[in-house]
């Protein structure tokens, strides 16, 4: 028999389709696990993507997809590269095969591995006899035939992976037959990296934000500004109260959400939330919300914010909270108008004073002003608005500096209280958020004050008198011209007067007071007036002007003081009138001396009932009533006193006038000045200076002497303390003191005493007081006597008058 040399086709034909039946098992194995890695990756990915969504949040980012997406790929190529090439590149030997189906089918009994080990080509060395080969061989053949390749595999790996597979694959299916968009969507974004949002029931829109427009003005219907983002960020004004809006479609595809909430976060790290308010109803298929309180009311920093409402959200939203431009210091320059300048450097750019705005600032009438404003940054614009008396000055532009740090603006002629208000604007539209208020006073050109005094003269005069002028003219930025002007009324034109002569042009000193007098007579003989006449009068008043030219001129006019003409008899008579009055006065003034003088007497001073002086003290009265009593009624002595004094002081000055106005007017009296001068006024005078003043120093020594008396009762025993006599002698000696504090000690002497004083020195006062009195009567009937003397020589004259009169009237009725 020959030796078996070469494997049987039957059996090689086995081993061959186990080895291909191996490789399709590794390429389905590796083809379901990437299956079920790729649709698992899909679901995964749909549901990261897609379910956030449904929830109110936002898609994955590009780069998150585009992560899944490599870790998906590194999955796949581990597979590929794992469990198929590594696996297919493994070699089958035709032995290990054959074990392999030896192990499943023992009944080949090792015939079918020893046939093909024994018979691989090349094989030598072996022992064995090729009859025991041939036969092994051809048994090995026989039982070929039951073998069963398919109990060689494990196909639970490959049905737990089409386990998995199957349920991925049969989703993706349904899903792409209920909503191909959704598939074509997911499929789009997962695997092309498509931006395209997922379809969402709510849909809203970023509108913008709005501001509150600051304006300088203080209109009430501003509209305000729109600002829109910029991609997804803007740039609010730090302090600002911005109002974010948004929008959400209200058409059949969309939802509107009941609610939206903000979301934010602060750049300090401060989170929150905060609901929109709805607005109104739909409109143009829209339906606006807002957010107009925390936390941007009164915006303080940048904040990231995102919106949600339903499904949708927006997201990535940035405001930042900008510095805006204010203004750091405002700087002033004025220039004074013309008439202020004096001696001051002239031409139109000359700046008389420089200086930073304070509160309070006050500014000269008519000035110049140029305002500028400096800014903590740059500005673009600068709104503005200058009101004087509550009207808005036009014309005014401000004008913005090369660095544009700062603005100015000009207001050729503040005549006004006048208020500016400012409002910097940055380059990108960020204002300050109130408006810088600034106000200047006005220091107007006050007209000037001029007073007019004639010393010595009454509203009488003669027609040659002497009238004394006292000027006292000031201004606040100096006197340009005073004068004293005189109006003369004669007495044929009864209501007419005549035109204004300055007689008399003061020469002030520093003060502005001046002196001077206006000579009647002398005017007269040089023609400048008119010779008076009585029954006229005239009219004096003084005028000043200061230099102010801005509007108009300065006049200001003095009290006018009129005066009539009167003949010096007139003029004597008036006096006399006054004289009368005067003596009426002296007469009142001795009767309140004299009731004083009664009153110093009736006083009811300690120690009276020693002295026998008599009292009318009230014995039911106590001794602190009494003395309360007593310092009253001395001090209504010196007050008294003092009205008195006072009253001869005018006495003595309306003397005095008298007297100026004889000599003023020149009234030849001298006998008559002379009596008034010396009897009556300088006795006044002296009794004022000396009786009174040596009065009203008696009554305060005697409320002195009262107070000392008071203080010696009420300090007997200050301290109110409590000592006990030593022995019976000291309780006697104590006992003999109080007798005599009770009694008439020293300080009562000095208590009556000085009342004496008083009264003496009342007495002496009345006495000089009737001895002046005694001269004005005198005086009074010499006056009287003067008067009958006028009368008889008026007589005289008038009956010489009619007796001419009638000596014309004979001759006249002779020659007819």
């Amino acid at each position: 028999m020959s030796s078996v040399r070469s494997l049987d086709p039957k059996l090689a034909s086995l081993i061959d389709q186990l080895r291909s039946r191996i490789r399709r098992y590794v390429a389905w194995d590796a083809l379901l696990a990437a299956l079920v890695i790729v649709l698992a990756g899909f679901w995964i990915g749909l549901a990261l993507d897609y379910l956030p969504v449904k929830l109110g949040g936002t898609e994955m980012p590009r780069s998150a997809r585009m992560l899944l997406l490599i870790a998906i790929g590194a999955l796949l190529l581990f597979v590929v590269l794992r469990l198929l090439i590594g696996r297919l590149s493994r070699p089958l030997p035709d032995d290990s095969l054959a074990l392999l189906i030896e192990r499943k089918h023992p009944s080949l009994g090792g015939r079918l591995v020893t046939a093909v080990q024994l018979t691989r080509p090349g094989r030598q060395g072996d022992s064995h006899d090729d009859r025991l080969l041939g036969r092994v061989h051809r048994e090995a053949v026989a039982g070929v035939d039951d073998v069963d390749l398919g109990s060689v595999f494990q196909w639970r790996p490959l049905l737990r992976k089409f386990g998995v597979l199957l349920p991925l694959v049969l989703a993706a299916l349904l899903l792409l037959v209920i909503s191909p968009q959704t598939a074509w969507t997911a499929a789009s974004r997962l695997m092309l990296f498509s931006d395209q949002p997922w379809p969402r029931r709510a849909s809203l829109e970023m509108v913008g934000v709005e501001l509150p427009r600051i304006t300088a003005g203080e209109q009430d219907d501003v509209e305000p500004l729109f600002v829109e983002f910029d991609g997804t960020t803007v740039r609010l004004p730090r302090g600002s109260d911005p109002v974010l809006r948004i929008r959400a479609k209200a058409d059949d595809d969309a939802i509107v959400p009941d609610v939206c909430t903000a979301y934010y976060q602060t750049d300090a790290g401060t989170r929150g939330q905060a609901n929109l308010r709805r607005v109104g109803r739909q409109r143009d298929g829209y339906q606006a919300f807002l957010l107009d309180g925390p936390p941007l009311a009164g915006l303080s920093e940048s904040m990231s914010i995102s919106i949600r409402g339903l499904d949708d959200r927006l997201d990535g939203y940035r405001i930042e909270a900008v510095t805006p431009p204010a203004v750091k210091q405002l700087d002033v320059q004025i220039r004074y108008p013309d008439y202020l300048r004096g001696d001051l450097p002239q031409g139109e750019q000359v700046i008389d004073r420089d200086t930073p705005y304070q509160a309070g600032l006050r500014i000269r009438e008519g000035s110049r002003v140029r305002i500028t404003a400096h800014a903590s940054s740059p500005i673009g614009a600068i709104d503005h608005q200058v009101t004087q008396s509550g009207q808005v000055v036009p014309g005014i532009a401000p004008q913005i500096v090369d660095d544009a740090m700062s603005a100015s603006l000009s207001i050729d002629h503040f005549d006004e209280a006048t208020t500016v208000k400012l409002v910097p604007i940055s380059d990108d539209g960020i204002s300050a958020q109130a408006p810088y208020r600034y106000f200047f006073g006005v220091i107007r050109d006050q007209p000037p004050e001029v007073s007019l005094k004639l010393p010595g003269i009454g509203s009488a005069v003669t027609p040659i008198a002497r009238l004394p002028i006292a000027v006292q003219a000031t201004d606040d930025y100096g006197i340009d011209q005073s004068t004293v002007d005189l109006v003369v009324s004669s007495p044929e034109a009864s209501g007419t007067t005549n035109e204004p002569l300055s007689v008399f042009q003061p020469a002030p000193d520093r003060d502005g007071r001046s002196e001077g007098a206006i000579d009647l007579r002398d005017l007269a003989d040089q023609g400048t007036i008119e010779t008076l006449q009585p029954g006229g009068s005239i009219s004096v008043y003084a005028e000043a002007t200061d230099a102010y030219d801005l509007d108009g001129r300065h006049v200001s006019q003095s009290e006018m003081f009129r005066l009539q003409i009167v003949t010096p008899e007139d003029l004597l008579a008036l006096l006399e009138r006054r004289e009368l009055g005067l003596r009426a006065r002296l007469e009142q003034t001795i009767d309140e001396t004299q009731t004083l003088r009664d009153g110093l007497a009736r006083l009811e001073m300690p120690g009276d009932s020693v002295s026998g002086t008599p009292g009318d003290s009230d014995e039911q009265a106590s001794p602190d009533r009494q003395r309360q009593i007593l310092r009253l009624r001395i001090q209504q002595a010196a007050l008294q006193a003092s009205k008195s004094s006072e009253e001869l002081n005018g006495i003595v000055a309306a003397l005095g006038d008298l007297l100026e106005e004889m000599v003023n007017n020149r009234v030849d009296s001298v006998d008559r000045r002379q009596r008034i001068g010396q009897s009556v006024r300088d006795p006044l005078r002296s009794v004022v200076d000396n009786e009174m003043q040596r009065l009203s120093a008696r009554i305060a020594e005697l409320m002195l002497a009262a107070e000392a008396k008071d203080g010696a009762a009420d300090g007997s025993n200050p301290n109110n303390e409590t000592t006990e006599p030593e022995s019976s002698d000291d309780t006697a000696a104590n006992d003999t003191a109080a007798d005599d504090t009770a009694g008439s000690g020293p300080s009562d002497r000095q208590a009556v005493q000085a009342r004496q004083a008083a009264v003496q020195a009342a007495d002496q006062a009345l006495l000089q007081l009737s001895a002046i009195l005694e001269k004005m009567l005198d005086l009074e009937s010499y006056n009287e006597i003067l008067d009958m003397v006028r009368g008889l020589i008026d007589d005289q004259e008038q009956l010489l008058e009619e007796t001419k009169e009638q000596q014309k009237a004979r001759i006249k009725s002779f020659f007819d």
